[in-house]
């Protein structure tokens, strides 16, 4: 009886703590923005960000937003960081001017260029809390 008394907060809290962490996103998980978001967002790079961060997403002026310099600097942070620094600083040269969705269909772009796979719905604000950058296989 008191092996139950003690293990029962124990096992309560362990279950609270697992449903609130943030969880990574791997290649075999249901992708959190949609193909065609990611395509919206595909043009939106072009006229907006590839002059500084490349076509390829290479950097140029920028940094890289794909590949393993982008991995070194961001992995263990969030969607939802990135999305910060995509809607108040960029583009450099007219910051905090995309939209909302625009920001969320840049930002699946680079989920797309880094492997992240595509799901059935549009990634949201609330959903980029949830998603840990990580290298993707």
């Amino acid at each position: 009886m008191k092996l139950v008394r003690v293990l029962a907060p124990l096992v309560l809290t362990l279950v609270a703590s697992a449903a609130f962490t943030t969880q990574s996103l791997n290649a075999q998980s249901p992708g959190v923005y949609s193909a065609a978001q990611a395509s919206a967002g595909a043009k939106i790079f072009a006229a907006q960000c590839s002059m500084c961060h490349g076509v390829k997403l290479e950097g140029i002026s920028g940094p890289p937003l794909a590949g393993g310099d982008f991995m070194s600097k961001w992995t263990g942070q969030t969607a939802d960081d990135l999305r910060d620094v995509i809607a108040t600083q960029m583009p450099l040269t007219s910051p905090a001017s995309l939209k909302p969705p625009e920001v969320l269909q840049v930002l699946s772009y680079i989920l797309e260029q880094n492997k992240y796979p595509a799901g059935e719905t549009d990634l949201t604000a609330a959903k980029t809390k949830t998603v840990k950058i990580a290298k993707q296989s």
